[in-house]
């Protein structure tokens, strides 16, 4: 487990007034102090997502949150472009617990 920040990225709700754009825009929250845990082999990531993943992570964080989708700060920074699908969210005791993965391996 390491300490790292992330960005939890949601869909604005604001609407587009030109009808021909269809871009989704984020709004992005800054979470600092989250327990990452990388899952290694693929039992293991059937057994806690039930998908497999090129890297897959379990990202804990203190409080509740919505997301539809997450960076590593580093990462997000420096590319706009590298974020994390979100594959399930369940929420604890004041907890959240986020189950994401890079890119999914179809077989």
């Amino acid at each position: 487990m390491i300490i790292r920040d992330v960005v939890l990225l949601t869909k604005s709700n604001k609407r587009n007034t030109d009808i021909l754009d269809h871009r989704v825009v984020y709004n992005e929250q800054i979470v600092r102090g989250a327990r990452v845990t990388e899952l290694n082999g693929s039992q293991s990531q059937n057994n806690a997502i039930g998908r497999q993943y090129n890297h897959s992570y379990v990202i804990r964080l203190e409080g509740i949150y919505n997301a539809d989708k997450i960076a590593f700060i580093e990462d997000y920074q420096e590319n706009n472009s590298h974020v994390l699908q979100i594959a399930q969210i369940r929420k604890h005791h004041f907890k959240t617990d986020i189950y994401c993965g890079d890119t999914e391996v179809k077989s």
